[in-house]
C-alpha cells in the first residue's frame, strides 16, 4: 500500500513538470491511435424527449458507455451498446466505406466487420466495392502495424525519459524510427495483440495474458533491439506476482473513467489520460528495480542513463540504442526560426492536414466521403492561417506550454469566428455551426473545438512546426521553391473558381456534423 501511494505521488509530480507538455503528448498519440476526434458534447440530438432513450444508448459519454470503454480499453471485451438500435434510418447508407462502419458497428468487432463486410458485398457480387474495401483494409492495417504500435511505444518513451529528465523533448515519439527498429517493434507488438486476442477466447486466460503481456511496451521503449522470445519472457517475469497490484492500479482509475463522461471526456483529455501514461511509468520503474537482479535476460534491460538523471534532457550519447545519422531531420528544436520558403510550404500543409481532419471526422462518423471546406481543392485555409498566426505571434511564449495553450485557445476562437461570420456576410451561408454544443456562441464556435485548437497550437509549437520545418529541410531549396510556386498557383486559381462557385452541399452547407 506504501509502495502504491509512493507511486502515485511520484506520478502527480511527473504530471506537473511541464502539464501542458504531457497533456498534449498524451493528445496527439490518443488521436493517432484511435482514428481521429469526436466530439463529445453535442447536444442537439437531445431537442425531443423521446430521444433521449436512443441517445443514452447510443452515444458516447454516458456512464454505461463509459464503463463498457473502460473495459474495452483493458482488451477484455468488446462491447457496444448500437446493436440495442435497430433501425434501417440509424445505419449508414453512403458509400462502400459504410458498409464496413456498419458491420464493425453491429458486432463490435473489427475483424469480425471486415470480413461480414466482405462477405456480403462477395456474395451481393459488388466485385469493385470489395477489391475498394480489401485495398482500405489493407491500408489500415498497415498503418495499425507501423504507425498506432510504433507511437504507442514512442509514449511509453517520452513518459520514461520525462520522470527522469524534466526538459524531455516532444521528438520521443519517434524513438524508434530514429532508432531504425521499426520492424522489430511492429512485429512484436503485433504478435503481442495477436496472442491477447485468441487467449481472450479463453476469458480467463485473456484477463492473465492482459497482464502478463502489460511491460512490453516499456521493454520496447527501452531496448526495441529486443527478440521477440525474450520481450515476452521478460514482461512475464517482470509481472510474476504483480499482476494484482497492477489490477488494483486498474481499478483505481475506475472512477475517474466514470467522472469522464460527466465531464464530456475533458477529464481523461486534461488529468485521468496523462496522469495514467506518468503513473505507468512509474510503475515500469519500480518492477524493474525491483526484480532486476532475480529474473532471466536481465541484461536485455540495459538502458541504465534511462533511469538516472544526469542533464535536463536524455543524453542521446549514452544511449545503448544508438540513433541512425541519416534520420537525424527526426530531432525538434521547437526555439528554431523557420524560413519564408518553409512557412509558405506550412501553410499549404496545416491547410492540407485541416482539410484532411475534417474528411475524416465526416468519414468516421457519417460513413461517407464528404469534399469539406469552401474550396474545392484539398485544403482549408482557416487552419493554415491558424498555424501561422501560432508559429509566429505566439513565439515569445514558447517556454511557457500553459500561456502559449491559453493565448491559442483565445486566438483560434477569434479566428474561427470572424471567419465564420466573414463567409456568412459574404456567401449567405455557414459551413460549420456548433449550435447545440455545449457552451458555444451563436453556434460559430464552442468550447470544446477551442480546446482542442488550444492543444493543437502546442502542438504545432513543439511537435508538427519543427518536425514538418526538418522535413522539408531535406529537400533541396529549388525543389522546394518550384513545390510553393505549383501549390500557390492552384490554390489561387481555386480561390477564384470558389468565389463563384463555392463548395457546397450536404455535409458541408447543410448538415453538419
Amino acid at each position: 500500500m506504501q509502495k502504491r501511494t509512493t507511486l502515485y505521488k511520484s506520478a502527480w509530480k511527473r504530471l506537473c513538470t511541464h502539464y501542458f507538455l504531457n497533456v498534449v503528448i498524451v493528445f496527439i498519440v490518443g488521436f493517432i491511435l484511435h482514428d481521429g476526434y469526436q466530439y463529445a458534447t453535442d447536444w442537439s440530438h437531445l431537442a425531443q424527449p423521446e430521444e433521449a432513450v436512443v441517445v443514452l444508448r447510443e452515444n458516447r459519454g454516458t456512464n454505461a458507455e463509459v464503463l463498457l470503454d473502460f473495459l474495452r480499453k483493458l482488451e477484455l471485451f468488446d462491447i457496444d451498446l448500437r446493436p440495442y438500435s435497430d433501425t434501417a434510418a440509424e445505419k449508414f447508407t453512403m458509400g462502400y466505406f459504410s458498409v464496413i462502419v456498419n458491420e464493425i458497428t453491429a458486432s463490435g468487432s473489427l475483424g469480425f466487420g471486415i470480413l461480414n463486410g466482405l462477405n456480403k458485398i462477395l456474395f451481393d457480387g459488388r466485385i469493385a466495392e470489395s477489391v475498394t474495401i480489401f485495398l482500405m483494409v489493407v491500408l489500415l492495417g498497415i498503418y495499425w502495424i507501423f504507425v498506432k504500435n510504433i507511437f504507442l511505444v514512442g509514449r511509453c518513451r517520452y513518459f520514461l525519459e520525462r520522470r527522469s529528465y524534466p526538459d524531455t523533448r516532444p521528438d520521443r515519439l519517434l524513438f524508434v524510427y530514429r532508432t531504425d527498429n521499426s520492424r522489430n517493434v511492429a512485429k512484436i507488438m503485433l504478435l503481442r495483440s495477436i496472442y491477447q486476442t485468441l487467449w481472450n477466447l479463453t476469458i480467463v486466460g485473456g484477463v492473465l495474458k492482459f497482464y502478463e503481456y502489460r511491460m512490453i511496451p516499456y521493454i520496447l521503449a527501452e531496448n526495441p533491439t529486443i527478440a521477440p522470445k525474450d520481450a515476452f519472457i521478460l514482461s512475464r517475469e517482470l509481472m510474476r506476482g504483480d499482476k494484482r497490484r497492477m489490477f488494483l492500479m486498474d481499478l483505481s482509475l475506475l472512477p475517474g473513467v466514470l467522472l469522464d463522461g460527466a465531464t464530456f471526456h475533458l477529464t481523461s483529455l486534461f488529468f485521468f489520460n496523462p496522469f495514467r501514461e506518468c503513473l505507468f511509468a512509474e510503475y515500469y520503474a519500480l518492477v524493474r528495480e525491483e526484480k532486476r537482479d532475480g529474473i532471466s535476460r536481465s541484461t536485455l534491460l540495459y538502458d541504465e542513463p534511462l533511469f538516472r538523471q544526469s542533464a535536463a534532457v536524455y543524453p542521446d550519447a549514452d544511449c545503448p540504442t544508438p540513433h541512425v545519422s541519416h534520420r537525424s531531420w527526426m530531432t525538434m528544436d521547437y526555439e528554431k526560426t523557420y524560413s519564408p520558403l518553409n512557412s509558405l510550404l506550412f501553410f499549404y500543409l496545416f491547410a492540407f492536414v485541416g482539410w484532411l481532419f475534417e474528411v475524416c471526422f465526416y468519414l468516421v462518423n457519417e460513413g461517407s466521403f464528404i469534399n469539406r471546406g469552401v474550396l474545392t481543392g484539398p485544403w482549408v485555409p482557416i487552419y493554415g492561417v491558424g498555424g501561422l498566426l501560432i508559429i509566429y505571434l505566439l513565439r515569445p511564449v514558447r517556454r511557457k506550454p500553459t500561456l502559449l495553450f491559453g493565448i491559442s485557445f483565445i486566438m483560434c476562437g477569434a479566428l474561427e469566428y470572424f471567419t465564420s461570420w466573414a463567409l456568412e456576410q459574404i456567401a449567405g451561408m455557414r459551413w460549420w455551426d456548433y449550435t447545440g454544443y455545449f457552451m458555444n456562441l451563436n453556434g460559430r464556435i464552442c468550447l470544446e473545438g477551442l480546446t482542442v485548437f488550444g492543444l493543437a497550437g502546442v502542438a504545432v509549437t513543439y511537435f508538427i512546426a519543427p518536425f514538418s520545418d526538418s522535413l522539408l529541410s531535406n529537400l533541396p531549396e529549388k525543389k522546394r521553391r518550384i513545390l510553393a510556386a505549383v501549390l500557390t498557383a492552384v490554390f489561387l486559381i481555386d480561390c477564384v473558381w470558389s468565389c463563384f462557385h463555392p463548395n457546397t452541399g450536404n455535409g458541408i452547407t447543410e448538415g453538419f456534423y
